[in-house]
């Protein structure tokens, strides 16, 4: 096990937080800005505007949580974490996107970190990570966090196993809370003036 250790990200560039379901639409046009490659890595298979459409406004249900990485009021990189099934609770899925003039800043490493801790916060005992042969950088991230990696059906697999809960990454979600909402409002009030964010 790997603890997610520091993860903020470097306040000149961008910054990490949870995206509200009301901000499902900057999480569909980070997708749509992918290109081809990029959106057969995400997804496994190429997929239309209209489908990423229709992912996107699901982004929210429930137990699904979304980090966007910001830059300059923009969604340029995702982190998602869903809940497994019933049948396997302590279980989630992870899941990255990262648009590719903002990729090799280290952005999906920092993600990855902010998921970790809210899947510790959480009670997730496994978080697994399923990405193509031929990602060879995911790979080297989940390495980084203490993945275990195996093939499946052409397709790999890796399992990271989160720390427990302690006093500080629980008090470091506490604080993030309410500054999600400060930036969301901060970076509503900016697009409707048609400025830059901070």
């Amino acid at each position: 096990m790997l603890d997610d250790a520091h993860v903020e990200s470097d306040a000149h560039f961008g910054f990490i937080r949870r995206l509200l379901a009301s901000e499902s639409y900057l999480f569909r046009d980070h997708l749509q800005r992918l290109d081809g490659d990029a959106r057969h890595r995400r997804f496994g298979h190429d997929v239309s505007d209209a489908f990423i459409a229709t992912y996107a406004a699901h982004a929210s249900d429930f137990g699904n949580v979304t980090f966007g990485y910001f830059v300059d009021g923009v969604v340029r990189g995702v982190a998602e974490l869903r809940p497994g099934t019933l049948m396997r609770e302590a279980n989630a899925e992870v899941a990255f996107s990262v648009e590719r003039a903002f990729a090799n800043r280290g952005i999906a490493t920092q993600l990855m970190g902010r998921v970790i801790r809210t899947a510790r916060n959480r009670g997730y005992s496994h978080l697994t990570l399923v990405c193509m042969p031929s990602n060879a950088k995911m790979q080297a991230i989940a390495r980084h966090y203490g993945a275990d990696l195996k093939i499946e059906d052409g397709s790999i697999f890796a399992d990271i196993v989160p720390n427990r809960a302690d006093y500080r990454s629980l008090v470091a979600d506490m604080i993030d809370e309410p500054m999600t909402y400060l930036h969301s409002a901060l970076d509503m009030q900016a697009r409707i003036n048609g400025v830059k964010p901070f």
